[in-house]
């Protein structure tokens, strides 16, 4: 896919601004970053005629959220 590079910056972009798990407004700055990439995604939808890299960047920016969500909700433990 000609557009992988720009998916990758992406996630990394977004992955850079995402909440740290250790904060402890957690919850306020995870609300901000989720409603920062849904305008961000719905603002890339309306250019992705003209400007397809800000759609592909966006959506490098879903991976990025879909990796923090689960990175939060699996939590590996091994007992002794």
């Amino acid at each position: 896919m000609k557009n992988s590079n720009i998916i990758m910056y992406g996630f990394i972009v977004w992955l850079f601004i995402a909440p740290r798990n250790n904060s402890s407004r957690y919850g306020e700055f995870f609300l901000a970053y989720m409603t920062a990439l849904l305008f961000s995604l719905v603002g890339s939808s309306e250019l992705l005629m003209i400007k397809p890299a800000a759609f592909f960047f966006t959506i490098g920016g879903v991976l990025a959220f879909v990796y923090v969500v689960m990175r939060k909700t699996i939590h590996i433990a091994i007992k002794k």
